[in-house]
């Protein structure tokens, strides 16, 4: 590969993005294996669901940033554990939703602050103002590209 084809790829926003999301995953899904015993997929299940929830599949895939057979089996998973629940939509009977149990209410409240702490810990090599100006420009990128969908 021709080294201006490699530097300009490098300065893609996408491939960017790319590669910080990929290291951010590796990182938040060691800690929820390491002291949850869950899989990265699981704990956003959790998440979403405590956070936002409940859920159909399809709002669950969308909320927890999961593709729709990921959560589908993060969910069995966590059905399996006692974690979360089925429960049938009131507003549609074809839907089913799933909720978190009272385990999973409580695997939740663990869930948040590893989440946190990982979140902190990665933006810890800027300062506050940097912070505060990368936050800024990412959700005005995200507003710009969600308007365009």
């Amino acid at each position: 590969m021709k080294e201006s084809a490699k530097a300009g790829l490098e300065q893609f926003l996408t491939y960017r993005l790319h590669v910080l999301n990929k290291l951010a995953e590796r990182g938040i899904g060691a800690r929820y294996q390491a002291k949850l015993g869950a899989t990265l997929p699981e704990a956003r299940v959790i998440a979403a669901v405590g956070s936002f929830g409940p859920f159909s599949i399809m709002e669950l895939a969308r909320h927890a940033n999961l593709d729709k057979s990921q959560a589908s089996r993060a969910a069995e998973a966590l059905i399996r554990q006692g974690l979360v629940q089925r429960q049938p939509s009131t507003e549609d009977g074809r839907v089913v939703l799933v909720s978190l149990t009272p385990e999973g209410r409580a695997l939740y409240r663990k869930v948040m602050p590893i989440a946190r702490k990982w979140n902190d810990d990665m933006f810890d090599c800027l300062e506050g103002d940097e912070k505060a100006a990368f936050g800024a420009a990412l959700d005005k990128v995200i507003s710009a590209m969600s308007e365009r969908e």
